[in-house]
């Protein structure tokens, strides 16, 4: 979906597959995903073993934690997404 936020993605194929309850999104940038359950790997190190088994525990109910980076990244991450235009 170019020129529109990831989350517009997200919500777009849940949609599709109401039969869904439990999911997690993985990506390195925000991209407006506050209220969805997202693992945020390093852009530099990528998913990493805790990432991994955060999404594991996540989608098995263990936890109801997301793995995202603290606010003020995500706020950087929202504009820099927003400057650049969502080209893909």
């Amino acid at each position: 979906m170019p020129a529109q936020p990831r989350r517009n993605e997200v919500l777009a194929w849940l949609q599709e597959h109401p039969g869904v309850d439990r999911y997690a999104v993985i990506d390195d940038e925000d991209d407006e995903l506050d209220d969805l359950p997202l693992f945020q790997p390093s852009a530099n190190r990528g998913l990493t073993q805790e990432i991994a088994r955060g999404v594991a525990d996540y989608l098995e109910g263990k936890t109801d934690r997301d793995m995202r980076c603290i606010r003020i990244t995500r706020i950087f991450q929202n504009v820099y997404a927003r400057l650049k235009h969502h080209e893909g």
